[in-house]
């Protein structure tokens, strides 16, 4: 049995992700009956931490708010719908990508972001600056660290054999 990679938007994301499909609207025609109940406030609430992280911008017309995308906002829109593809994934082709990087200390708030994301997407820490995957790796994926500046520090792998990988079939296959 296959490790189930798995992630659940949050509701801040989920906001994000609605408004890049749906371009500038107000919550209650996204979200609906959603707004006048519990699940109302922690919309309304995530909607106001993007409004301070400049994620997006409302716009008051007549007694609703409708709200946009910044461009940082679709950025961010666009790396959540990258995680969500590739959690999607179900069958093994059999190969591992593998990803060592060396980033410089003096961008190391880059390189810690880069170790957090890589646990996000559901990589598998080998070494500290080694990490294992065992689905293809989209073009989306790369262009995420090649804008981020970090992809010329990385040097990935397509293995189709490891020797020792017995770690990396427990964490990614467990016994049931």
């Amino acid at each position: 049995m296959r490790r189930v990679i798995t992630y659940e938007p949050t509701a801040a994301e989920s906001v994000l992700l609605s408004l890049r499909k749906a371009g500038g609207v107000s919550l209650d025609i996204l979200f609906g009956k959603n707004l006048d109940n519990k699940g109302g406030k922690k919309f309304r609430k995530a909607t106001e931490r993007l409004r301070k992280h400049n994620l997006i911008i409302g716009e008051r017309k007549g007694k609703k708010i409708f709200f946009e995308l910044t461009d940082e906002g679709r950025a961010k829109a666009s790396k959540i719908k990258l995680k969500l593809e590739m959690t999607k994934r179900t069958s093994w082709d059999g190969k591992w990508r593998i990803i060592i990087f060396d980033v410089p200390e003096k961008i190391r708030g880059k390189r810690d972001l880069l170790r957090k994301e890589l646990i996000g997407f559901g990589f598998m820490q080998l070494q500290k600056s080694a990490w294992a995957y065992l689905y293809p790796l989209s073009q989306e994926f790369l262009d995420l660290w090649e804008e981020a500046g970090i992809l010329r520090y990385c040097i990935i792998i397509e293995a189709s054999r490891i020797v020792n990988n017995q770690l990396l079939k427990e964490f990614y296959f467990p016994k049931s």
